[in-house]
């Protein structure tokens, strides 16, 4: 019977320690995570307020989910920035990091596009921001079959969606 209780014991304390550390393990994983929801009533959308950054504070906003698309903005990096979702697309290597995920949103300009997510500060390789929702017509996909998407027309798709 002690015997017993020493491996339950054990195996509780085990237990335990794994909860302790995964949400630690999680948060490191993405120490900068997106905000809660809040309306964009600019946009007729619900955005999320996510930390980014750039080496120039200057980030590329593309018209498809895919960097070989043409630019068809920027937005002014200093300070964080709404994001509407994300989505997967071309995989982007740049500064140091890689990622095949994307954040749909608009640039200074006014023109919808997406943001490659090795903008955003926090995370890792090829991961999606932790708490970014997911575009509403999203499809689990690789990098390599990923739809390519134009921006304006996932902001249609989403703000249709949201109304």
């Amino acid at each position: 019977m002690r015997k017993i209780l020493t491996t339950i014991a054990t195996g509780v304390m085990a237990l335990g320690a794994l909860g302790a550390t995964a949400p630690a393990a999680q948060a490191r994983a993405d120490a900068y995570p997106c905000g809660p929801q809040w309306w964009h009533s600019g946009q007729q959308v619900y955005v999320q307020t996510c930390p980014d950054w750039s080496p120039n504070n200057s980030i590329p906003v593309y018209e498809y989910n895919d960097h070989t698309s043409r630019v068809v903005g920027y937005i002014y990096a200093p300070g964080d920035d709404w994001y509407v979702c994300d989505w997967t697309g071309t995989q982007l290597t740049a500064h140091g990091a890689t990622n095949y995920w994307w954040a749909l949103t608009v640039a200074d300009n006014g023109a919808a596009g997406w943001v490659n997510e090795i903008y955003f500060r926090g995370g890792g390789d090829n991961e999606p921001d932790a708490t970014l929702r997911l575009c509403p017509f999203y499809s689990a996909r690789s990098a390599d079959t990923a739809d390519r998407v134009s921006g304006a027309d996932a902001l249609k798709a989403v703000t249709a969606n949201a109304r």
